[in-house]
């Protein structure tokens, strides 16, 4: 993931954790933690892919709205 974030020249890193399948977000934790180690800008938000009426877009909106600002990507 590091060299993804170095190649495509990304401003940060957003991750879903599929609250459907934990296999699909087991090591998700782990990964946030050793990017931001790095220094990477990591954000994570949860849904899932089973059941969209877990979802909550409304606070997933706010959240990427801060993180975007927060790493200088848009202004308020």
């Amino acid at each position: 993931m590091s060299s993804i974030y170095r190649d495509w020249d990304l401003n940060g890193i957003m991750l879903h954790y599929n609250r459907g399948c934990e296999g699909l977000s087991l090591n998700v934790a782990e990964v946030r933690l050793g990017l931001m180690e790095k220094g990477y800008p990591v954000m994570t938000f949860e849904g899932n892919c089973a059941d969209p009426r877990e979802f909550d877009e409304t606070s997933t909106r706010a959240r990427i709205d801060t993180f975007l600002e927060s790493i200088g990507v848009i202004q308020k």
